[in-house]
């Protein structure tokens, strides 16, 4: 038996002529990523691979999954699709196709689910399939499972070579940081750098310890079967995020500082993940020991070391007080307003005006109680803020190399605009700004992968 005809379609040719072209029937293919093991909204980069070829639109730069948890596509029968994921989307990388599928004449629906814990034997490929029903009658779904694990993210992390290191930095980066950093992907002997500057005109001889901390290894080694320290999980963060920090620690006169994430699998935001992130939590220089740690600031039983004032305490917990109250009046102006409009009835008017005209009122003046609440908390954070970290976060705000800098003090989502950092309020409201309330948090600038 003959098999079904071809749908047409015309188009029109640049002479005018109606040209008739056969298009046979397409197939649906939906990639869906559930990541709730760990963040439920992760934002992932990815380029989508059609018969050994990445698609145009992912040629130069990668899409990226946020809110939305799928990946939809039209695909011809007998297609072979696959996905570059994580770092792997870099046009420079792209080693490693996952989740590859062989398109048949149905629709291919692929569920991949994200999975903590050491889970060796997973790989990057699919389960299945098993036969499912779509809304069109008649019409047929395949549809597969795969996990996604610490393993398959270090698969689909990219491992930087000393070469690479060397082709990546900035012009103008320093021979102590160019040094410093190919060691890092040389191979480092002991989980330390140490990194000498010769007194030049604008500063003098200084010499700054990097320890890498042990702790950096937790969520490697509790989410992938084998990931070496130092040749392994150190090396798969991008060599400018290492070139930033030793470049402006030495503009700021930091001494000794100390490293506890790096890339990792299975923890927070993508950029860890995709090695575009690395967090510090002490620093030592100018006479000054900084731990970078807030924590005390809403937990009473955290310990005390200097960065939070019990009169910041208090200060701040007013703020917040005076906020909720304001947000609630704004709720009621609101509620008032549209009674108002709502109105049929002359006899009431009078009254709703007032009633309106009374909530604007106590608005505007809880707006100003707030306003005063927050200059007073800000005076007396920044009165115990170290001057350190407040130099170095400044140094590092203006490096081209930084996309990114979240810390107790201060979050700042982009560098590169004119918004000044906002306080971190370590609202529990906001993940991030808890997240950060004990270290700082910088993210490089690397377009090509997110």
């Amino acid at each position: 038996m003959a098999g079904p005809m071809p749908d047409a379609s015309c188009t029109l040719s640049p002479e005018g002529t109606v040209t008739t072209v056969p298009v046979g029937p397409k197939c649906k293919l939906i990639y869906e990523f559930d990541t709730a093991a760990t963040t439920a909204g992760l934002v992932l980069p990815y380029a989508v691979v059609i018969d050994g070829q990445v698609v145009p639109e992912h040629a130069l730069k990668p899409g990226a999954l946020r809110d939305k948890r799928t990946i939809n596509l039209v695909v011809n029968p007998s297609s072979k699709v696959a996905l570059f994921l994580n770092s792997d989307v870099h046009p420079q990388h792209r080693k490693h196709p996952v989740y590859a599928v062989q398109v048949g004449n149905n629709d291919v629906h692929v569920k991949i689910t994200e999975r903590t814990g050491r889970i060796g034997h997973e790989r990057a490929t699919l389960r299945g399939p098993f036969c499912g029903s779509t809304a069109t009658p008649g019409k047929r779904v395949d549809v597969y499972e795969a996990a996604l694990t610490g393993d398959i993210w270090m698969e689909i992390s990219h491992l930087y070579t000393a070469a690479e290191a060397d082709a990546l930095l900035p012009p103008d980066t320093t021979p102590p940081v160019r040094a410093a950093v190919h060691s890092i992907y040389a191979g480092l002997a002991r989980p330390e750098l140490i990194v000498n500057f010769p007194a030049s005109d604008a500063a003098p001889r200084l010499t700054l310890r990097v320890e890498f901390r042990a702790e950096m290894q937790d969520n490697v080694r509790a989410n992938t079967t084998h990931c070496p320290w130092l040749t392994g999980i150190v090396p798969r963060t991008h060599p400018c995020a290492y070139a930033a920090l030793l470049t402006e620690a030495h503009a700021a006169g930091v001494t000794s500082v100390a490293v506890t994430s790096a890339w990792r699998p299975s923890f927070g935001s993508i950029a860890h993940r995709a090695g575009l992130g690395l967090d510090i939590t002490y620093l030592e220089g100018d006479a000054q020991r900084v731990f970078l740690n807030r924590v005390f600031l809403i937990k009473a039983g955290a310990p005390r070391n200097g960065n939070v004032s019990e009169r910041e305490k208090t200060l701040w917990r007013d703020y917040q007080e005076v906020k909720k109250v304001a947000a609630t009046a704004e709720k009621e102006r609101d509620a008032a307003q549209k009674r108002l409009k709502k109105n049929s009835d002359p006899e009431k008017t009078s009254q709703l005006e007032q009633e309106l005209a009374d909530a604007k009122n106590r608005v505007l003046d809880l707006q100003e109680r707030e306003r005063d609440a927050s200059k007073a908390w800000d005076e007396e954070r920044n009165r115990n803020e170290p001057a350190l970290i407040r130099k170095l976060r400044g140094r590092l705000g203006q490096n081209k190399s930084v996309k990114q800098l979240f810390d107790p003090w201060y979050m700042d989502a982009n560098t590169a605009d004119n918004i000044p950092p906002i306080p971190n309020e370590q609202r529990s409201t906001n993940r991030n700004e808890q997240t950060h309330n004990n270290h700082l948090h910088i993210t490089v600038l690397e377009p090509k992968i997110l």
